[in-house]
């Protein structure tokens, strides 16, 4: 949160940095165009591979729905935070912001923006993703029952978690070993990687272990905190060690199981079978280290959407996907899994309208224009005729990668916002996806069991849940001490050893840094929510 002495600061130097933003004065020198058509400023935050929002077909459709000239303010997702930071603080922001806020700025910040619950009436699309999808409407109602932002419902072509588990079937093959269930198996396994020369090629160049390296904000998706969930804790992404069991809201950054899995972990690091630089290298070395040389493996286990996006689709079917393990084989606590599949399936406050919006009608317009089916396709896909081919109503073919496009996975972003996109890709609705789209089904498949250990009501941390200002502040303010004193030792434990010694003066200092308040707050949040929840009749063992 800045300070007031700063505020004035800070908003001087975003109307210098942040033109692209808002302009710092309400979006627009002019409302109209010279032919008198209303002028909408949207800011869009997007995928750097993405190519220019005017040459995308579709948005050509928008222009249409809303009969306004769209003022495109393009930012790549990887500079958006810094630019955000300043434009709140400013308080300034473009007429419509697609994929820039979300439910955590709301608390604070929700001033600025358009209350859309009075305006349903002339958003007939949004209003019927309410109704259809009622989870969507409890994500994006605030405390004070205001709706302050339209989402992302696309239930039907994600997953109920980011988080998958690979492990090289072709090296356990050439050793003769099974497929770990077990952290003593998984052990076994991975110091044969080390020792055994498993993709033969008479390197001792095997990784038998890598993981995203978590950042010094708390845990992120793909790394191994993912493994509490052998102990029966559903881990969310995120959170800084928050999770729901029978609806009352823990933290296993204290919890007995957090300590054994930093022991298991160090052992690990001991034998030599994690990545050196699982600790220190960025996303692309991470990556590129999977993706191995040409037919030769390097990595034999990791966590990642899909084997394609880690591996590459050359090594691809070398891997398979495991199921949660076991701490230990006599356990009593029944693993389950990782979930974060109602932050992929619906995400809160996709498109926002300011709340100073010049032409009000027009941008009402344009962002209902989302949720209808042929622009939700194309928003997410790519453009009619090169990207999606339209069959008929509700009836979509989205087409391969051109031969002379280099990457499948790059060629989705090309012409779309992809999964940052508004929009509702509804049950009802009929698509012919390509397998870059696909395989994670069958990956995410691979946890049906550990997830009927699971009440998606009672066992959840949900992603989107709103807050006051007050609670945004103190949980804020909180996490700042939290988070150092968790993360820079997890890094040294797993590395260094130590966590026996230390662990009741770590545990002292998180309590001191009130983890314990937070953990309060968090309940209260998710009470709320759940509460919300319950009025508006939503079930969500019945959508996972």
């Amino acid at each position: 949160m800045v300070k007031k002495s700063a505020v004035w600061k800070v908003g001087a130097m975003a109307c210098v940095t942040v033109l692209a933003l808002s302009a710092c004065g309400g979006g627009n020198d002019s409302a109209t165009t010279e032919d008198g058509k209303p002028i909408v400023t949207v800011q869009v935050v997007k995928d750097a591979r993405a190519e220019k929002m005017a040459k995308m077909g579709w948005t050509k459709d928008l222009e249409t729905a809303c009969d306004c000239s769209i003022k495109w303010q393009e930012v790549a997702s990887s500079s958006w935070d810094q630019q955000k930071q300043a434009s709140l603080a400013a308080g300034e922001v473009a007429d419509v912001t697609i994929s820039g806020f979300g439910s955590g700025d709301m608390g604070e910040y929700g001033s600025l923006f358009l209350d859309l619950k009075p305006e349903l009436k002339s958003m007939p699309n949004l209003s019927k993703v309410f109704k259809t999808e009622p989870y969507s409407q409890v994500i994006s109602t605030t405390t004070d029952g205001k709706i302050l932002g339209a989402p992302t419902v696309a239930r039907q072509v994600t997953a109920r978690t980011s988080n998958h588990m690979f492990i090289n079937k072709q090296w356990l093959d050439k050793l003769g070993l099974k497929v770990p269930t077990t952290w003593s198996e998984l052990e076994t396994v991975l110091k044969a990687f080390k020792t055994q020369d498993p993709n033969g090629n008479g390197k001792a160049d095997e990784v038998p272990m890598d993981f995203n390296s978590p950042g010094t904000g708390g845990f992120g998706l793909f790394q191994p905190n993912v493994l509490l969930a052998s102990a029966g804790i559903t881990v969310p992404n995120g959170a800084l060690g928050m999770y729901v069991k029978d609806g009352k809201v823990k933290n296993y950054l204290t919890d007995p199981s957090y300590k054994e899995l930093i022991t298991y972990l160090h052992k690990l690091w001991s034998d030599g079978v994690i990545s050196s630089e699982a600790f220190t290298h960025d996303w692309s070395k991470y990556t590129g280290t999977a993706k191995g040389s040409g037919n030769t493996a390097t990595v034999g286990f990791t966590w990642m959407w899909t084997p394609s996006d880690i591996f590459g689709p050359q090594l691809a079917s070398q891997y398979v996907t495991i199921p949660s393990l076991k701490m230990d084989a006599n356990q009593t606590e029944t693993p389950v899994w990782a979930y974060n599949g109602d932050d992929l399936a619906y995400q809160a406050d996709r498109a926002v309208i300011s709340a100073k919006v010049k032409n009000k009608e027009a941008a009402l317009k344009l962002v209902d224009a989302f949720y209808s089916p042929d622009i939700s396709v194309q928003a997410r896909y790519g453009s009619f005729g090169t990207a999606v081919k339209r069959n008929a109503e509700n009836n979509y073919k989205i087409l391969d990668a051109p031969a002379d496009h280099d990457s499948a996975s790059d060629w989705q972003f090309y012409q779309s916002l992809a999964d940052g996109a508004p929009g509702w890709i509804s049950d009802d609705m009929k698509l012919d996806l390509p397998s870059a789209h696909t395989e994670v089904k069958g990956v995410d498949a691979v946890y049906d069991n550990d997830y009927k250990n699971v009440d998606f009501n009672k066992d959840v941390l949900y992603a989107n849940m709103p807050m006051t200002p007050e609670q945004t502040t103190t949980l804020n303010a909180n996490n700042t001490g939290i988070t150092q004193g968790a993360m820079s030792k997890f890094a040294q434990w797993v590395t260094k050893g130590g966590v026996d010694s230390e662990w009741d003066s770590y545990v002292a200092n998180l309590k001191k840094n009130k983890l314990e308040e937070n953990i309060k707050l968090e309940q209260q949040i998710y009470d709320a929510f759940q509460k919300n929840m319950d009025t508006i009749g939503v079930n969500l063992n019945s959508t996972n």
